[in-house]
Formats: structure tokens, C-alpha cells, sequence
């Protein structure tokens, strides 16, 4: 098979994970009516959220999301906005679920619609190890953010293995 090297590019930027937490429990317990109406829900959140920088929704993944940008900093934005959301709304309005992210910036080949490569693997690896209402974020994020105003402060969790990955990468979590 032979891909269309027009429909593919190296673009630099940044790459989000989320994953709601427990979602097949839930599923499980209150049925896929139930489980629809979280993930309506969590779009509609992630949409709000993206609506104030530069960065894209990629795609939907069963109960998880995979989110571009072109500047770190607007992955945090966002990231920040989605979590706040998702807390405020568990609080306040019985948001069931819990969401976990997972951030890293780096190169990646775009292939039409979708983003592919290492640094895509990594995102989505560092989203797999934070917990319920985390954001993890590589060395590589808090180094594209340095010096940025805007930029949120974070805690070292130091260097982690990465499934799949032969160096360790070292990995930062949101401050709260």
C-alpha cells in the first residue's frame, strides 16, 4: 500500500489526551443511554473550551479525546478549562466521572484528518498513567511553555517509564 505523501505533513505542536475515568463501569452499571449522554456531555465541554485558542478536536476515542495544537500554552488553556469543567459540573450537577489528560509536544506526521507518530504514542501513554482529575504533561510541555505569563504552574513527578518507550520521560503535573 502506498500513502499519498500529499495528504501527509511534519507539523511541531502539542497533543492532548483525556479519558473519563471508569467510563465501562459506569456503562456497565447505568446502561449506554447513560454512557451517551456523559460523552454528549464531555463534547460539549471540550468544545467550550476550544473555543477561546488555537487547537482542534482530532477525534473522539470510545469515552476519550484527542485534541492539536499548534502552541503548548493553548493545549494547557484548554486542558485546564476542560478539567475546571468537568470538576465544577461533578460538584455542582452530579457529573458522574472523573477525567484524566495527558500532554507532550513534539513532531508529528498529520495524515489527512488525523495526527500520527511518537509524540502522539507518548500523549497518550502519559494520559494512561494520571489519575482521576490529573493532567500530566511531558518535560518537553513545561519547556515549549517556559517564560509564558500565561503558562500554569507544575509539580515534578520526576522520570517515569512510558510503555513502549525505551527512555524514561520526565513527567509534570498540573499544580492545583
Amino acid at each position: 500500500m502506498t500513502v499519498d505523501p500529499t495528504l501527509s505533513a511534519i507539523r511541531t505542536g502539542a497533543i492532548l489526551f483525556t479519558d473519563l475515568v471508569g467510563f465501562t463501569e459506569f456503562t456497565d452499571a447505568r446502561g449506554d443511554t447513560a454512557a451517551v449522554e456523559v460523552l454528549d456531555a464531555q463534547s460539549t465541554i471540550a468544545a467550550a473550551a476550544l473555543a477561546d485558542v488555537d487547537g482542534q478536536l482530532v477525534k473522539e476515542l470510545g469515552d476519550g479525546l484527542m485534541f492539536w495544537f499548534d502552541h503548548a500554552a493553548h493545549g494547557l488553556q484548554t486542558a485546564a478549562c476542560i478539567l475546571e469543567t468537568i470538576e465544577v459540573a461533578r460538584a455542582e450537577h452530579g457529573f458522574p466521572l472523573s477525567l484524566r489528560m495527558g500532554m507532550h509536544c513534539g513532531d508529528v506526521v498529520e495524515r489527512g484528518a488525523d495526527f500520527v507518530g511518537q509524540t502522539v504514542n507518548i500523549a497518550s501513554r502519559i494520559a494512561d498513567l494520571a489519575g482521576p482529575g490529573e493532567l500530566l504533561v511531558s518535560e518537553q510541555v513545561v519547556s515549549a511553555v517556559d517564560g509564558d505569563s500565561s503558562a500554569a504552574a507544575f509539580r515534578p513527578v520526576g522520570p517515569t517509564r512510558v510503555r513502549g518507550v525505551a527512555s524514561p520521560i520526565w513527567l509534570y503535573r498540573l499544580a492545583n
